[in-house]
């Protein structure tokens, strides 16, 4: 449909038509936008209505995402089969014999064939999943190995809001705006477990995933983890135009280009990994940390330790061996109430979070080694209360939080201020 008529179908409504099948039988509805065309079985117009909407609009924050030409996907479009019962669609011919069996999505080219799910958001979050899927391969070729394919796609899938007001890579506030979908919660059972993959092992995962949702997860954490850092950003959107290529080879090539790097990169990994869940906002839990921050020299470091942010370096690398304190004074806001909850650095006992008091000052000692394992060592996390002694065992950076669950960071306000100094 050209921009014209686009224009004409925004202003009067997606447009419907009934559509019978080969043998007569049974009955599908249409309807279509400018890149998307739905046949479904689902008797409701409204319904489909709000997918074709849906889509249309994360197809330009699609194209933004990955810096294509302004009108790049003015004239691309996919055809989409949304069903609740495959069979009639098989009786019709709607679904390619090259198809195999599914239980959720699956997409051909330019065709999407979407299973009706138990909740709207992942009826639609599939459609778009899928709709990813097609744009690498009209765009790229392809969409790579299976972490990256899988990880753009849930990456820009997750969304929020509907029809026109969808956005996409979106960390979902809570687990009631994302019904079904079921990422984090499988994330949150592997940090409990102490078992969480290196970020090694996901870039290795095989080609076929298999519809496994929580290697699907990790894949989508990695890509979050690879597009929200400035550092990395540049490298993973181009690593799309090599799409065709699905081996090792375009892994290694990402690996390569960030192998500098790669110490920051894992222990970014392992701190994001930590914290991970509903209500997670990149805004405050990036960590500013860099292999060549510079080596510590022993004397004395002073630094604020915002309440509002989450893990925080003191900016310096600490050789193995190597014995410190850390002190903290001041108070923070860590709650707003009827009356602002205040804290100092033992935190507070009315209220626990992760096990330990809110407003607790929590460190961490995140190892520049890396690891040949497939899953990471559990980051070690120590209360510092007014002062404690610690000692590094291998090179590590430090870093520091004020303990609150990660979605309720946004009210607090205020720091402690703390010492890092040599002991005696």
């Amino acid at each position: 449909m050209n921009g014209t008529l686009f224009q004409i179908g925004l202003a009067v409504g997606v447009l419907f038509s009934g559509m019978a099948d080969a043998t007569g039988a049974d009955d599908f509805r249409k309807a279509r936008g400018q890149h998307i065309e739905i046949t479904s079985d689902v008797a409701s117009e409204s319904e489909i209505d709000q997918w074709v909407r849906s889509f249309d609009t994360a197809v330009d924050q699609w194209r933004a995402f990955w810096g294509l030409p302004e009108h790049a996907l003015d004239s691309w479009s996919v055809k989409a089969f949304v069903m609740q019962d495959k069979t009639p669609f098989l009786r019709a011919g709607l679904i390619d014999p090259r198809v195999p069996d599914f239980n959720q999505g699956y997409a051909l080219g330019n065709s999407l064939w979407i299973m009706k799910q138990p909740s709207d958001y992942y009826t639609r979050h599939l459609l778009l999943h899928e709709g990813v899927h097609a744009l690498a391969a009209e765009q790229f070729g392809g969409a790579g190995p299976s972490w990256f394919m899988e990880g753009t796609a849930e990456l820009l899938s997750t969304h929020s809001g509907s029809g026109a007001t969808t956005q996409i890579n979106q960390l979902p506030v809570d687990r009631e705006s994302v019904p079904y979908w079921g990422r984090l919660k499988l994330i949150r059972q592997r940090r409990e477990e102490g078992s969480i993959p290196t970020l090694e092992t996901v870039m290795r995962y095989p080609v076929n995933l298999n519809g496994d949702a929580e290697r699907y997860g990790w894949c989508w954490a990695a890509a979050m983890l690879l597009s929200e850092y400035d550092e990395y950003r540049d490298v993973f959107i181009a690593a799309a135009r090599s799409g065709r290529d699905s081996s090792t080879h375009f892994t290694r090539q990402i690996y390569q280009r960030l192998l500098p790097q790669w110490p920051a990169v894992i222990a970014r990994w392992r701190l994001m990994c930590h914290e991970l869940d509903y209500g997670f906002d990149w805004e405050r839990e990036r960590v500013e940390l860099a292999v060549d921050d510079p080596q510590w020299n022993g004397q004395p470091i002073l630094q604020d330790i915002a309440a509002a942010k989450g893990w925080q370096s003191l900016g310096v690398r600490v050789p193995a061996g190597t014995r410190f304190n850390i002190s903290a004074q001041g108070r923070c806001v860590i709650a707003k109430r009827d009356k602002d909850w205040q804290s100092e650095a033992n935190g507070v006992t009315i209220q626990y979070v992760n096990g330990r008091p809110l407003g607790q000052l929590l460190a961490c000692l995140v190892p520049l080694r890396q690891t040949s394992q497939p899953r990471c060592d559990p980051l070690e996390v120590v209360p510092v209360n007014d002062a404690i002694e610690l000692q590094t065992t291998v090179e590590s950076w430090i870093v520091l939080q004020i303990n609150d669950d990660v979605a309720q960071r946004s009210d607090n306000s205020g720091s402690y201020s703390i010492k890092l100094s040599a002991a005696n």
